[in-house]
């Protein structure tokens, strides 16, 4: 008897899982807005102490992300650009930075 409770609880556990399982996968993969996505590219970039004082400008338009500012040397827009392609949602990068 209680082995066939224990299977009945553990087959109710793995059924309500998989009730929510669709509602979860569904809202990681909900698209983020275009004010959102450029919010969590300029974090990223900022999570970088050299690109932080850089002080990068970031928009966005149907994911396609442009990065705007100043640059002392190439591998810094190599960096921006290589962080930015990182982040979920991002389509494309337009890198814009210059000297």
């Amino acid at each position: 008897m209680k082995r066939i409770f224990a299977r009945s609880a553990l087959l109710a556990t793995l059924a309500l899982q998989a009730a929510f399982l669709p509602a979860i996968v569904h809202a990681e993969d909900a698209p983020v807005t275009d004010e959102q996505l450029a919010v969590n590219v300029k974090s990223a970039l900022d999570a970088d102490p050299e690109l932080k004082a850089l002080d990068l400008k970031v928009s966005s338009k149907k994911q396609e992300v442009t990065i705007d500012g100043k640059m002392s040397d190439d591998q810094q827009m190599y960096k921006a650009g290589v962080i930015a392609e990182k982040v979920p949602g991002v389509k494309f990068v337009i890198n814009n930075m210059n000297m």
